[in-house]
């Protein structure tokens, strides 16, 4: 799997966004312009699904639960 960086920080910002795949974009880098469209293709691509996958793992991992 091999992500660029904006492609990384998508992913990053994905999560943290709650899901919300414009505000990523944005957050990641790209034009607020075209953050709609990116986001949407992003999710579709699967190494970036995989990192999403991968992503939701860790949060899962830190959350605790009482």
């Amino acid at each position: 799997m091999k992500l660029t960086p904006k492609q990384k920080a998508f992913v990053r910002e994905y999560k943290a966004n709650g899901g919300n795949g414009t505000q990523a974009a944005i957050k990641a880098g790209y034009s607020e312009k075209t953050a709609r469209k990116i986001a949407s293709e992003n999710v579709t691509k699967p190494d970036i699904q995989e990192a999403l996958k991968k992503e939701e793992k860790k949060w899962k991992s830190k959350t605790i639960t009482i």
